[in-house]
């Protein structure tokens, strides 16, 4: 069977068809690995309380995500889904209906500030459980402890940023001269909860040098081969977080 060829205006009209499907706007965001940045420079600051300097770096993660102001367009995803460092996830799985950078921006900063808050109610409940870490004076308030909230955006840092004030506050030195960083939620009885972009912080703790990365219960299934180099411990309380630093060290 002999098949006519397609008059030349069809394809013109398919070619054009197909190309602005290639580049027209798709409801996706892609994620990306972010910076490290480590908590004891500049970010956390005790006043008026005793305080021990750390001996080792203690990184709070993030991610980069694609501005919601903007769409995808295909070219772009589909050099995402070739790249092993990124991830592509549907626009409607990371931002609400009808965000904008102005109101994700704002939403981070009222998280952020909510973390921090949590952060430091946990750690001064840790130390108050764990008499054995000795604090020098008896009256924690959190009004002592602050942080650089210009440096610092959202919920998943609280575990990072409870750790390093408990590593600050008390002589026990727990990070021992390593590198460690990590990501979760923090409540104020000090469970830890999962977070968004597992994968891409743990692969941007390896390429930052860390050799330790503290990761939360609930993105237990969700971790998929680990750098190698980089051990991954995984916790579900911030007293698995520090017994866990300190038994990896023994």
């Amino acid at each position: 069977m002999r098949f006519s060829p397609l008059p030349r205006i069809v394809k013109t009209i398919l070619s054009v068809f197909f190309l602005l499907t290639l580049f027209a706007p798709l409801p996706y965001a892609i994620v990306m690995p972010g910076n490290a940045q480590n908590i004891f420079l500049n970010i956390i600051k005790i006043d008026n309380q005793r305080s021990y300097p750390a001996t080792g770096q203690l990184d709070l993660m993030s991610v980069r995500v694609t501005n919601p102001n903007n769409w995808i367009i295909g070219p772009e995803i589909l050099y995402s889904w070739l790249r092993s460092d990124e991830a592509v996830y549907p626009r409607a799985a990371i931002y609400p209906p009808g965000a904008t950078a102005k109101s994700e921006e704002k939403a981070a900063a009222a998280d952020m500030t909510n973390s921090q808050n949590k952060a430091v109610g946990a750690a001064l409940h840790f130390l108050k459980m764990n008499p054995q870490f000795h604090v020098e004076g008896k009256n924690l308030v959190s009004k002592n402890i602050h942080f650089d909230v210009k440096r610092t955006g959202g919920p998943s840092g609280g575990m990072i940023f409870a750790i390093g004030i408990i590593e600050l506050l008390t002589p026990k030195d727990i990070l021992q001269g390593r590198h460690v960083s990590g990501t979760g939620t923090i409540s104020l009885d000090g469970q830890v909860g999962p977070i968004g972009g597992i994968n891409e912080k743990i692969r941007a703790a390896h390429k930052a040098g860390a050799e330790i990365f503290l990761a939360p219960e609930g993105n237990r299934a969700q971790i998929a081969s680990p750098p190698v180099g980089l051990k991954v411990v995984i916790v579900a309380t911030l007293a698995d977080a520090v017994n866990a630093l300190a038994l990896s060290h023994d």
